[in-house]
């Protein structure tokens, strides 16, 4: 039977013979032939049995024949790819002749320049397979594995690896893939600098490790890891020989994991070529895993489009629909999978009305100045991260889509909530502009009213705005004032304010518009209660009004008239009732009878007034009067009604004492306490400084 090429035939055909290599680990290797029985082994692994390496012949081996096994044995080197001892025997039977032995060695050198030639034809293959993989395959776990296949076959030393690589998120090289190895190497996660992996993923330098060095770099690896790689590398206990290469898998600077390699039962030597060869492979690998991001990121940037796209759609088929605000919530909650409630500012109202959020939400004190947030937000209430996406109109904010965060926002989930905030910002410019429109209408029969000029035709369309002309009606005027606020934002604080007062007042009759800062409302009251009934309502906006962050509040309210004759006079009545307030820097609400004699000074200049009042008291202000707390003294008397008693307790002096004191007053002031007329400028003075 022919043996690669030997053709010294027995009578079968064949001759048996046996090839062994000397290994860098200085064992001799049985590399071809047939294998040798057990009574063989002892035998040929006695060193006197072999020829001499000194007594190779000038034909470059050295031979002899062994009558005891009827073998004849040869000793040569190799040159080719590189100098190996070897090691041949032939079972001949005989003694061969020169020629023969020749042919003989001739057939071994041949045998091995072919296997030689083999292993490099098979090494350009596995380039070339790697090379194919890496233009024809886009599965990044799939490319890896056979990579990591291909780098086995390439460098036959060793006999089995893995591939990791780093996972930022976690800061650990993780096992990605693995050719000879259990499953459980997928389990084995290290941090960086940990084992052999993380060493050389730290360094980013490749680095042959022999048995004692591959331990040594492994005595820091955890407990669980430990347990993993040991359970994934099969039969090692029976082997202790532990072999390694590792690599860094790195584009340009940037590396991206590392590649080991161990050789368990193979004895050949690890060389500096095979850790190129590796490093080869690595390089390979971070080709594929550029390959592979950059074709996710442009998959993922063509699904995020069409996703972008598919939402505007949506909202674009929603804004044909006319569809309300209602809906819009619920589209928003069920594309982004989280629940989500829509916060109109103006009206203060929640859409939609009585889902589990809203209503949590109804009772949640959200931030201080959340209202005035134009970006994005993520505030905590009750133990719960909710989001606030502002709806914004000319940048200023009119509302939020509040979004519960089960989990985090993904890109998608903020385009929706844009899309969605653009909607709602439309529909709800377009009510404003149509109220707005309303109110004008509003301001004009107002005017119409206060000129009174045609009285059946007033009757008539006082119908249409809500009031009953044959009803005793009054006028109340509320002004938003404070510091200088941007237009927009005014209008918004206005809307908030009328959203309030027509939740309040209901379905009462009543005609209410907004003009400029100011809100005026034209009310029906058929009894004084029922207008009390109304200005307590009206008082519990305002008050309510205080507790926020908004412009100061004040409001006026006229008398309760019977007539669309008498609008004029009720809403002179009110501006003059706001006029007041706003003299004293006041906020509240006030009705023209509670100003009392005060009506007589809302027309009088507050510099005039302070200049009466400094007339009145300057004498009692020197140091002298100061001394004996003469202006004390005569306002104490005045607020007590002039009870001497009274007085002097309050003083917590004599009543003497208090009776001189007068007496002093009444020099100082030029007046005398008992006539009506020096009495009332007194007491006039007293009541406008406490006034004004």
């Amino acid at each position: 039977m022919e043996q690669r090429g030997i053709t010294m035939c027995r009578s079968d055909g064949s001759l048996i013979y046996h090839v062994w290599i000397l290994e860098s680990t200085e064992d001799w290797v049985h590399l071809c032939g047939e294998p040798l029985i057990d009574c063989d082994k002892k035998f040929f692994s006695n060193e006197d049995t072999w020829p001499d390496s000194s007594c190779i012949e000038s034909s470059n081996y050295a031979t002899c024949y062994n009558p005891h096994t009827g073998n004849q044995l040869f000793l040569f080197e190799t040159e080719v790819p590189i100098s190996t001892s070897v090691r041949a025997c032939i079972h001949s039977g005989r003694t061969l002749s020169k020629l023969e032995s020749d042919h003989f060695v001739l057939q071994v050198r041949y045998l091995l320049l072919q296997q030689t030639l083999e292993r490099h034809w098979q090494e350009n293959d596995a380039w070339l397979e790697g090379l194919h993989s890496l233009t024809s395959m886009l599965e990044l776990n799939e490319l890896l594995h056979n990579i990591m296949h291909n780098a086995l076959i390439a460098i036959p030393a060793v006999d089995r690896g893995f591939l990791m690589l780093y996972d930022a998120e976690t800061q650990k090289l993780v096992p990605k893939a693995s050719i000879g190895m259990g499953s459980s190497i997928y389990d084995f996660k290290t941090n960086l600098g940990e084992g052999i992996g993380g060493k050389v993923f730290k360094d980013g330098v490749g680095h042959i490790y022999n048995t004692e060095q591959a331990l040594e770099a492994m005595s820091n690896i955890q407990a669980n890891n430990m347990k993993s790689l040991m359970a994934s590398m099969e039969n090692t206990e029976a082997n202790p020989n532990l072999m390694a290469m590792a690599v860094p898998v790195r584009m340009n600077k940037e590396k991206l994991g590392v590649m080991i390699v161990h050789q368990i039962n193979k004895k050949q030597k690890l060389t500096n070529d095979d850790l190129r060869r590796l490093q080869g492979f690595a390089d390979q690998a971070a080709i594929a895993i550029t390959n592979a991001r950059l074709f996710s990121d442009l998959r993922e940037t063509n699904e995020y489009l069409v996703k972008r796209n598919h939402i505007h759609e949506v909202f674009t088929k929603l804004s044909f629909k006319d569809s309300d605000l209602i809906m819009v919530a619920k589209t928003v909650e069920q594309m982004i999978n989280l629940p989500v409630s829509l916060f109109d500012m103006t009206k203060n109202e929640w859409y939609p009305h009585y889902t589990p959020l809203s209503r949590r939400l109804m009772d949640t004190e959200l931030p201080e100045k959340w209202e005035n947030f134009a970006e994005p937000l993520t505030v905590t209430t009750n133990e719960t991260y909710v989001h606030l996406y502002p709806i914004v109109n000319d940048g200023v904010p009119i509302g939020y889509f509040v979004v519960d965060l089960h989990r985090s926002l993904r890109p998608l989930d903020t385009v929706v909530l844009e899309q969605g905030s653009a909607l709602v910002a439309l529909k709800m410019v377009n009510t404003y502009s149509m109220t707005d429109m309303y109110y004008k209408q509003c301001y004009e029969f107002f005017n119409e009213l206060l000129q009174y000029r045609e009285p059946n035709l007033l009757a008539s369309k006082s119908r249409d705005f809500g009031l009953s002309p044959d009803k005793p009606l009054f006028v109340t005027v509320l002004q938003l004032s404070g510091k200088a606020q941007v237009v927009k934002k005014r209008e918004t604080h206005q809307r908030m304010l009328i959203a309030a007062l027509l939740k309040e007042l209901g379905s009462l009759e009543y005609l209410l518009f907004g003009f400029h800062d100011k809100v005026t409302i034209i009310m029906n009251a058929t009894t004084e209660s029922l207008q009390e009934i109304l200005i307590k309502k009206l008082e519990k906006v305002v008050k309510l009004w205080t507790n926020k962050d908004a412009p100061i509040l004040r409001g006026g309210i006229g008398r309760l008239y019977s007539g669309l004759e008498h609008v004029a006079r009720s809403s002179e009545e009110a501006n003059k009732s706001l006029a007041y307030l706003l003299s004293r820097g006041t906020p509240g609400i006030i009705s023209y009878e509670s100003i009392g004699i005060n009506r007589l000074f809302l027309n009088q200049q507050t510099e005039d007034i302070d200049q009466f009042i400094q007339e009145v008291f300057a004498p009692l202000q020197s140091p002298k009067a100061q001394s004996s707390d003469l202006e004390l003294t005569l306002r104490t008397y005045i607020s007590a009604n002039r009870s001497i008693s009274d007085t002097a307790e309050r003083l917590h002096i004599h009543q003497n004492t208090l009776y001189h004191r007068i007496r002093k007053i009444e020099e100082a002031l030029a007046v005398d306490l008992n006539d009506s007329n020096d009495w009332l400028k007194l007491l006039l003075a007293y009541h406008l400084s406490e006034s004004y």
